[in-house]
């Protein structure tokens, strides 16, 4: 465990070593791979060896019901306070979409040892029934300034042009056909061995390295937005799950109140969407949620 968290580390201080040198154009390659290859394989994976039944079912609509109303009301919250269409996309995003993958994992297997990790493995990969990532480039895509504004058509497009979401429905096809993929295992064994430190690279070399200059008036709606991350996520699963009468597991709650993701820092210099006040957002989301969820473990177990 040691060794792999010297090696994240790693990772994310030569991602900022690099940032000014050839940081743009690595930056794009590696999340161009990871978009592109290494997500898909584990999603792939992940749809076609879940087991399946009516309790699981019923949780997991409870998380996709509860994600997808958290992400709606940080978006809206970003439609009525925001002054530009990029502030928006800057806090639809990091308002409604967690860090359930590189932190949330880990601190689920602080907060409720081994089977939290399956339990979060399981919520970061099927809460919006779709991969996040998917939703969070259509966003950034869309209202980037690096993007031009787009007809409703081409909006789904850039929706609906995406290979994880591909992945997905290639899955529910092959698992209803009764078809399997050899190699699969093997390939998604290795792609979540890159996935860590690809993740932290991309982390280096997407936080920017300027001071924090805010005014009070973005501190207070970038306040907001966490506000929504925080503590919208679990109310709104916690609504979700008594509305469908579903047993809910507590790892779900944890995952559901995660800190913004650091994947949206990379979509924030790609797409230009607001990238310091991006990072002011996954910083200042994450510094806090590591640090309590440490600290209640230690309480608590």
């Amino acid at each position: 465990m040691s060794g792999q968290l010297a090696l994240l580390v790693l990772c994310a201080g030569l991602g900022a070593a690099l940032q000014t040198r050839i940081g743009p154009r690595l930056r794009t390659a590696v999340w161009d791979g990871f978009f592109w290859f290494v997500s898909p394989v584990l999603v792939l994976h992940t749809f076609l060896t879940v087991h399946v039944d009516r309790g699981f079912l019923l949780a997991v609509a409870a998380a996709a019901l509860g994600a997808w109303a958290a992400a709606g009301l940080a978006y809206l919250y970003a439609r009525l306070v925001a002054g530009s269409r990029d502030e928006r996309a800057a806090l639809a995003l990091g308002g409604g979409f967690g860090n359930t993958g590189f932190v949330g994992i880990p601190l689920a297997q602080l907060a409720f040892g081994h089977p939290g990790v399956a339990l979060a493995v399981l919520y970061d990969r099927l809460a919006y029934l779709v991969p996040a990532s998917s939703v969070t480039v259509a966003v950034a895509r869309t209202h980037g300034l690096r993007s031009p504004v787009l007809a409703p058509a081409a909006r789904l497009r850039a929706l609906l042009l995406n290979p994880p979401l591909a992945a997905a429905a290639a899955a529910v096809v092959l698992r209803l056909a009764g078809i399997g993929v050899p190699g699969l295992g093997a390939a998604s064994s290795a792609a979540a061995l890159v996935v860590g430190p690809a993740g932290f690279l991309l982390l280096g070399l997407s936080v920017p390295l300027e001071r924090f200059e805010h005014g009070s008036g973005e501190l207070r709606r970038a306040a907001g937005a966490l506000a929504v991350r925080f503590a919208g996520g679990p109310l709104c699963l916690l609504a979700a799950g008594l509305a469908l009468g579903a047993h809910v597991p507590a790892a779900f709650y944890l995952l559901a109140g995660m800190p913004s993701a650091f994947h949206l820092l990379v979509l924030a210099r790609v797409y230009d969407v607001r990238p310091r006040l991006m990072r002011l957002l996954v910083v200042g989301s994450t510094l806090p949620a590591v640090a309590g969820v440490a600290v209640a473990s230690l309480v608590l177990r």
